[in-house]
């Protein structure tokens, strides 16, 4: 038995996210895959807690399995031995519940929900109670969704599917040295504790241009969607100087550079400072300039 599950690309809306604004995720088409080995040990903290939040559930459909633990490959996710800022490990969380789900009689194609309520709740586990979940919330869903994090406990994610493709082109592209997300969510609770102000107001500021890209993306309008992606990273890049962290590393500075050469716009994908950087083109004779001219 096993079961996978996709990585995934923040389009828009890191970090305003954790204080409920509004981001948009997408699926790749790469996948972590989990298989049930029984009498198996969980290999990391990441699988142990998939295991407890399975095990401690009272949905009445679980039924009891056998000792073992899910055996991960998360290979695709990674190159050269270093991650590649696919969020790998929510993919783990996601394949990791998914397959225990099947092992107790769970079918899976009917509650995805259920399945991503105990993934967010290993994956928050695992990382301290950080994140925004959009990353657990595209690998259990797949596709392009807007996904907006409720704060109170009473309320209830909002999951948006949006149409698989963006208008104009994407490019991805790796923007240098792999990056520690946890790392940077310190540093940006560090902000909201030392100047709660310009901490609100950076996020304001990325939750504006994550709007403003969300309703381009659904008018199909490419140029509205570039120059979002022009302020999200502007964001970002000023999100990163009042944190003392490099959110927007030289490299993808460069790239937003050449990427406004070739009438597009670039930002980082996710918690920024290296990893998986984007870009948005008008046609696709601008992105292939951009592909031609990149290092």
């Amino acid at each position: 038995m096993s079961v996978s599950a996709p990585g995934k690309l923040f389009l828009a809306g890191e970090y305003a996210v954790l204080s409920g604004g509004t981001a948009v995720v997408a699926a790749i088409d790469r996948r972590v895959v989990a298989h049930f080995v029984p009498g198996a040990k969980p290999s990391t903290p990441l699988v142990a807690e998939t295991l407890r939040a399975v095990r401690d559930t009272n949905h009445a459909g679980v039924r009891p399995f056998a000792d073992g633990a899910p055996e991960i490959d998360s290979s695709a996710l990674s190159e050269g031995g270093l991650k590649l800022g696919l969020g790998s490990s929510a993919a783990v969380a996601a394949a990791a519940v998914g397959v225990l789900l099947e092992e107790a009689g769970i079918d899976l194609a009917e509650e995805l929900p259920f399945v991503l309520k105990l993934a967010d709740l290993a994956h928050r586990a695992a990382q301290g109670a950080r994140g925004s979940g959009g990353d657990v919330a595209v690998a259990v869903f797949g596709g392009v969704i807007a996904y907006s994090r409720r704060t109170s406990e009473s309320q209830v994610n909002v999951i948006q599917p949006l149409a698989p493709t963006p208008p104009g082109e994407l490019v991805v592209f790796r923007a240098g040295a792999p990056s520690a997300t946890v790392e940077h969510l310190r540093a940006v609770e560090r902000l909201a504790e030392r100047d709660p102000v310009r901490h609100a107001a950076r996020l304001r500021e990325i939750g504006e241009a994550a709007e403003e890209f969300l309703r381009a993306y659904q008018d199909r309008q490419p140029a509205a969607l570039i120059e979002a992606v022009r302020q999200s990273c502007g964001a970002l890049e000023a999100l990163g100087r009042d944190a003392d962290l490099p959110i927007v590393t030289p490299p993808l500075v460069a790239a937003a550079a050449l990427a406004g050469e070739c009438r597009g716009a670039a930002k980082p994908s996710g918690a920024g400072g290296g990893d998986v950087g984007v870009a948005f083109f008008p046609d696709p004779e601008s992105a292939e300039a951009f592909r031609m001219r990149a290092p």
